[in-house]
């Protein structure tokens, strides 16, 4: 059987996505772009904005157009978030939600057999325990990732994720080990854990602080450790002890803020007013000194006014992000923000967006001044010989050398250009 696989969406999609790809053709099947011929067409769906699943909706509809022989699988959160009607209408073979994502093997080979249309989309209620989908080996050796938790309580005004998802839960302690222990032992330097909600991993009493400390004391000193995103209410001081105590936990966290207009944030639903987190954030530099911090910002919410903006503007200054990502607001239905009025233009959003991309520059290049030694996972190698990696602050590094490089090593900086650094290999040692 040969199978392609579209994704849309967030970073855990793409995880799941390599994960029904690994275990595919592990079964035996052969993975194809979604341009060529094949049997079986895999949508991982989104549904974080009405665009999104607008999308979802419109890649499904081109690959039956293109695909008129092909068994199509839709799965992921528009699958979930969709109502029945909404499933019925995509007219597609297979539909799994978020739950049965690791059964997609046997599921798509029942399909093949069968020819049966099949909707596995259940309650949330039913979503109390973690599904296990263990990546066991990425191609290039540098960095792997591990998801050790799904699902989200927060429930944030704008967000659907809740709704798609369902409630956390969280991979046991002992499987994050034995995953962990496998992927340093084929080779894996750098493991990024990763979920929807990262920070509110929880198996018994071990949160995610302690299960970093387990983590390193089961894995050799050579791999290192990358948090994905954590909010601040999340960075408690025993994880600021350990990073400080250790360079084996890059010293680099995404830490969302959404906004920086405590009114925007009172209607976002988030947990803190600006002035709690700017304070955290003083916390965290003292903690540790040479940690870059990157955020998200959500641009163009519900009745931001000008004054807003400039409110968020003017404290984001204090803030001294490494870097943003930056989303224009885009509404969700279903969510409690959808049912606010007062939405911004479309101008205005992209405006105050291509404002906040030039500022992410800016914070980018003076957050990348305040380093000279880099220390740099190596993860590739150009047409040009050059090798790419990043550094523990998760600043983009190209290395000029005439020899092999890989691994993890440390060089000196020569210059910066367009938000990426350069260097020269005879500056550099390797790292232990």
């Amino acid at each position: 059987m040969r199978f392609s696989i579209i994704t849309l969406g967030c970073k855990v999609n793409s995880y799941e996505s390599n994960f029904y790809k690994e275990q595919l053709e592990k079964a035996g099947h052969i993975y194809v772009n979604p341009e060529e011929s094949c049997d079986v067409c895999i949508v991982n769906t989104c549904t974080v904005t009405n665009t999104a699943a607008s999308k979802s909706r419109q890649r499904i509809h081109s690959l039956k157009k293109h695909h008129p022989n092909a068994l199509i699988v839709a799965v992921g959160c528009y699958v979930q978030h969709a109502s029945k009607v909404q499933r019925e209408d995509l007219e597609v073979d297979l539909l799994i939600g978020a739950k049965h994502k690791n059964e997609i093997v046997e599921r798509i080979e029942d399909l093949i057999q069968t020819r049966v249309h099949t909707d596995l989309v259940e309650d949330l209620s039913n979503f109390t325990t973690f599904e296990e989908m263990p990546i066991h080996v990425y191609e290039a050796k540098h960095r792997a990732f591990l998801k050790i938790e799904d699902g989200c309580n927060q429930f944030c005004s704008y967000c659907a994720i809740p709704y798609a998802r369902g409630p956390q839960r969280s991979l046991p302690k002992e499987k994050v080990l034995s995953i962990a222990k496998d992927l340093s032992n084929k080779g894996h330097n750098e493991i990024v854990l990763t979920g929807i909600h990262t920070g509110r991993y929880q198996d018994g009493d071990i949160g995610l602080s302690t299960l970093l400390k387990e983590l390193l004391s089961h894995t050799p000193d050579h791999v290192h450790y990358r948090i994905s995103s954590i909010e601040i209410t999340e960075v408690d001081q025993e994880l600021l002890d350990l990073m400080r105590e250790t360079n084996r936990v890059c010293h680099h966290l995404h830490i969302p803020v959404q906004s920086c207009c405590n009114e925007t944030l009172k209607r976002m639903r988030r947990p803190y007013t600006i002035e709690e987190f700017i304070d955290k954030l003083g916390s965290i530099r003292q903690a540790i000194p040479d940690i870059s911090i990157s955020t998200d910002i959500i641009c163009g919410f519900v009745q931001e006014s000008d004054e807003e903006f400039e409110n968020t503007l003017e404290n984001l200054r204090k803030c001294h992000f490494s870097f943003l990502h930056v989303f224009p607001y885009s509404k969700r239905d279903g969510t409690l923000a959808s049912t606010m009025k007062g939405e911004i233009h479309g101008s205005i959003v992209k405006q105050r967006t291509d404002r906040l991309l030039e500022i992410s520059k800016q914070l980018r290049n003076e957050d990348m001044k305040r380093f000279d030694e880099l220390e740099v996972l190596i993860e590739r190698q150009d047409d040009q010989g050059n090798y790419h990696g990043y550094t523990s602050q998760y600043h983009p590094v190209i290395i000029q050398s005439d020899q092999k490089l890989e691994g993890r090593m440390k060089v000196k900086k020569s210059k910066i250009i367009d938000g990426v650094y350069y260097a020269d290999q005879k500056e550099g040692v390797v790292c232990d």
